[in-house]
């Protein structure tokens, strides 16, 4: 399989990270991860499709609140290897409170969501270690990674595993940038005094937001092994990890 985007019903963001350049003229491996948004409401056929997949295990970065109101809808009897790494940057619900009370501006979310960015680099590290180590405990079987956007902390997650695969950034940004052809609908979240500027500036993936994530990474941790250890992962783990996206041959 080569799709990019996975036709599902009742999920619009669902993406394979294969098929992406490396620096050193590899490849990232076709069917090892797939980056998503919610999957509450996915359909029958979904559950086949899902199913057809042969996922190991699935990494949710909802806190609990978030897949109490929406939880997962997955095959029954499914056997999949669930982490549920939940966490928002600090600050991040005051900020959506301001914005459903249209109290924000388009250029006061831009710069808010920009801060929070950075603060994926600089406090979440630790928080996307045990996807990693998933991963690694796969050996090679796909696993799915989602919020519920599929946008934020899903994107960089997505942006870690590139990044570790020796992924030039632009082609990283673009592949956040994928989101805004596949986004869903948030205007739920949000009361009609929410402009539509303001709420495009909040859902769009903007690739400079990824940008921003990525220049404090490497501003803080010059060389991939220094943000992997900084993740908490052994010299065993962080080879690993960088051979988790890399197609052989």
């Amino acid at each position: 399989m080569t799709e990019r985007r996975l036709p599902f019903e009742g999920a619009v963001n669902v993406r394979d990270l294969g098929g992406y350049p490396c620096r050193d003229g590899g490849r990232t491996e076709w069917r090892r991860v797939y980056r998503a948004d919610s999957l509450a409401d996915l359909t029958d056929a979904d559950l086949d499709s899902l199913e057809r997949l042969g996922l190991y295990g699935l990494v949710d970065f909802r806190l609990d609140d978030e897949r109490e109101r929406k939880p997962d809808r997955l095959p029954p009897s499914h056997g999949l290897r669930l982490l549920q790494a939940g966490f928002l940057p600090r600050g991040t619900q005051d900020m959506l409170r301001d914005v459903a009370d249209g109290r924000l501006s388009p250029e006061e979310i831009r710069a808010e969501v920009e801060r929070h960015y950075r603060l994926f680099p600089q406090e979440h590290l630790p928080d996307y270690a045990a996807m990693f180590r998933l991963m690694i405990e796969a050996d090679g079987r796909p696993v799915l990674v989602h919020c519920t956007s599929g946008k934020d902390r899903t994107g960089f997650g997505a942006a870690l595993l590139l990044r570790a695969a020796d992924v030039p950034d632009e082609t990283i940004a673009e592949d956040y940038a994928l989101t805004n052809a596949y986004r869903r609908d948030l205007r739920f979240m949000f009361g009609p005094q929410v402009s539509a500027a303001a709420l495009e500036t909040l859902t769009a993936a903007h690739p400079e937001y990824i940008r921003v994530a990525l220049g404090e990474l490497s501003r803080m941790h010059p060389q991939v092994e220094s943000w992997l250890e900084a993740m908490g992962l052994d010299a065993a783990e962080r080879r690993a990890a960088r051979r988790l996206l890399r197609a052989e041959g």
